[in-house]
């Protein structure tokens, strides 16, 4: 019986393997350091034999060394890329998700620059509503981020699992990263979208009370937000006033609900039964 080929290596636009995503980290860091100790005794190597040492040991020691400086160069490359493949992103997705391949096939790339590539592909599959795939990148960024550069987007990612799991249902994974997100300090954007946030866990679990405390001050915040947002958590916050009996302040933001929000959001709220 002929056996079945290898499969292919994995095209890094399919979906995501949090186990290899996990094994690429750990040969990126193997790799580097096995490098770095190899450049490191080569030019000690150097230093103490000098070049009239053997041809071939000299040959080694520079090809590692050049090797170790090509791996440095590349990494700044690719760190320096990460701004303007964000605008990519933004302006077209799919020259930008062809250029996020191309930057994460790379070989022995820096532990944060990979894992600040997973978090573009996180944003950038949670915008195409691909929830599972958004939450597992965010899940496996925020278990493996060290202390450093990837590790101050933590918020932004907990905001991000925190809605993908809402998406997806997943309401214990979903008061788990609220949970964190509320134990760490955030600026204002975070605060507002984590507020959201959380007025939608309050009535997915059918505790509107929770919604309605401090409702002045949340309505007060919600106005900080954009329009599509405001509207949205107006209505979140209206429809909690009403289940709780609080009939007053239904009456008060329901018209400011009608102001804010399109018939098709209202629609679309309507329709995953959150007002």
């Amino acid at each position: 019986m002929v056996s079945e080929p290898p499969p292919p290596p994995e095209a890094e636009s399919s979906v995501f393997d949090a186990r290899y995503a996990r094994r690429r980290l750990a040969l990126d860091t193997a790799g580097r350091r096995l490098l770095f100790g190899l450049s490191v005794a080569a030019f000690v190597a150097l230093l103490l034999f000098g070049p009239g040492g053997s041809p071939a040991a000299v040959v080694a020691a520079v090809g590692v060394l050049a090797v170790w400086l090509a791996l440095g160069f590349a990494g700044a490359r690719t760190m320096r890329e990460l701004p303007a493949l964000g605008g990519l992103l933004d302006r077209d997705p799919d020259a930008g998700e062809a250029r996020l391949d191309e930057l994460r096939r790379q070989k022995l790339l820096p532990r944060w620059v990979r894992l600040m590539l997973l978090h573009r592909l996180a944003v950038l599959r949670h915008r195409q509503q691909r929830f599972a795939e958004s939450a597992a990148i965010a899940q496996t960024v925020l278990t493996t981020a060290r202390p450093g550069p990837a590790a101050t987007h933590r918020g932004h990612l907990l905001l991000l699992l925190a809605e993908a799991r809402l998406e997806l249902r997943d309401l214990p994974g979903a008061w788990l990263a609220l949970t964190e997100l509320h134990r760490r300090p955030v600026g204002l954007h975070e605060a507002l979208q984590r507020l959201a946030l959380r007025t939608r866990y309050e009535l997915a679990v059918g505790r509107p009370d929770a919604a309605v405390v401090g409702i002045g001050q949340k309505v007060a915040l919600a106005e900080l937000m954009p329009g599509p947002q405001c509207g949205a958590l107006h209505a979140m916050l209206a429809a909690a006033a009403r289940d709780a009996g609080h009939d007053d302040w239904h009456r008060a933001l329901w018209p400011r609900v009608e102001l804010l929000c399109g018939a098709d959001q209202l629609a679309q709220m309507r329709g995953s039964g959150l007002i």
